[in-house]
This record gives C-alpha cells, sequence and structure tokens, in this order.
C-alpha cells in the first residue's frame, strides 16, 4: 500500500541502494504501522537534477499511500529527511517531500483494489 519513490542526484552502488530500500521499507511501516509486505520502494539516482541553481546533494520523495493519515505527514517528513541526512548525507533544505492520499479503490493490487 504504501510507495515511495526516491529521485537523487546522488550516485549509490547497487549494494548501497538495496540496503536504503530494505531500511525505508522498515522505517514506513514502523511509521504507519503497515506490513512490511505492502510496502514499495524506489530509488533513482544519479539523475540530472538541479535545486535553484546548484547541484549539490538533493532528494524528491513521491511517498504515495491508501488512507495516509494527513496528522503524521510533518511526522514523516521529519523521519524521512532524518533519514535522507544520516544515510545519504543531503542536508534537510535540499529536500523536497510529496504526500499523495489514495482512495483504496484507486489502488490496484493482485488484481483487485483495496
Amino acid at each position: 500500500m504504501p510507495y515511495l519513490k526516491l529521485q537523487t542526484n546522488v550516485e549509490l552502488s547497487k549494494e548501497r541502494k538495496k540496503e536504503l530500500l530494505t531500511d525505508l521499507i522498515s522505517l514506513i511501516s514502523k511509521e504507519l504501522n503497515k506490513p512490511e509486505k505492502y510496502v514499495m520502494t524506489l530509488i533513482q539516482d544519479s539523475q540530472v537534477m538541479l535545486f535553484g541553481l546548484s547541484d549539490e546533494p538533493l532528494a524528491y520523495i513521491e511517498f504515495r499511500s491508501i488512507r495516509l493519515p494527513e496528522d503524521h505527514t510533518e511526522a514523516l517528513s521529519k523521519s524521512l529527511t532524518h533519514f535522507l541526512k544520516t544515510r545519504i548525507n543531503i542536508e534537510a533544505s535540499r529536500i523536497f517531500i510529496q504526500f499523495i492520499n489514495s482512495d483504496p479503490h484507486m489502488w490496484g493490487f493482485n488484481a483487485t483494489t483495496f
């Protein structure tokens, strides 16, 4: 149900990406109290990106979930920003996060919808 796509201009090895993906699944699962088996993550590294006119390390996160609790987005923003700062060394002021709440009937899985 939760889906996180991370785009960054930071180059990451395949092993590092897998480690980060796994850790993001754990973080999201705990933050939203959702089973890990339903969390999907994607990292697109080495992207040609600018924030303002600078190509210093930056990240854009698209975070989608069914019934995403709107009163929890600030806590999620804090957790995800801390994760990126400590794990990839991206400053908080260089991170955008878009939260998207999806209706269950608009999310397909296992040949049906939620």
